[in-house]
C-alpha cells in the first residue's frame, strides 16, 4: 500500500464528503479554492494511487475520468449529452439481466459500467 501523504489524503477527504463525479480538473482547482498547494501532475498521480487502493472508484464516463467516494453501493449512469449532468441509477431488472446473459455464456462477470447517453430532464425540456 502506498503512504497516504498529506495531498493524498486531501483529495480523499473532498471526494468523500461528496457524491459528485470528480474529474483531476475539478479536484485540483476546488483543492487549490482551498488554499492547498497541489499541481495537476500531482493530482493525477494522487487520484489514480487512491483508486488503485481502493479508497476511491474510477469510472471513465464519456471522454472523462471521473473518480467517486467508494464507499457506494453499485449503481449505473446517466450522462447528458447536452449540460453534462451525471445521474446515478440502479435497476434490478437490469442487473439481472446482465447476470442471465453472462451464465447463459458460461461468463463470469468480475464487475460492470453501464453508462447511457442521452438528454437531462432540464435539456429535454428546453429542445423544445
Amino acid at each position: 500500500m502506498q503512504k497516504l501523504t498529506a495531498q493524498r489524503q486531501a483529495i480523499l477527504d473532498m471526494i468523500n464528503r461528496s457524491d459528485k463525479h470528480w474529474d483531476a480538473d475539478e479536484v485540483a482547482y476546488k483543492l487549490k479554492e482551498q488554499g492547498i498547494s497541489i499541481g495537476i501532475a500531482t493530482v493525477y498521480r494522487g487520484l489514480s494511487a487512491l483508486a488503485e487502493q481502493g479508497l476511491i472508484e474510477s469510472i471513465q464516463l464519456a471522454d472523462k475520468k471521473r473518480y467517486e467516494r467508494a464507499d457506494k453501493a453499485h449503481h449505473d449512469h446517466l450522462l447528458c449529452t447536452n449540460c453534462g449532468s451525471i445521474e446515478e441509477f440502479c435497476n434490478p431488472e437490469i442487473e439481472a439481466l446482465q447476470d442471465k446473459v453472462a451464465e447463459e455464456r458460461g461468463f463470469h462477470i468480475q464487475g460492470h459500467q453501464l453508462l447511457l447517453f442521452g438528454l437531462c430532464k432540464a435539456c429535454k425540456v428546453g429542445e423544445r
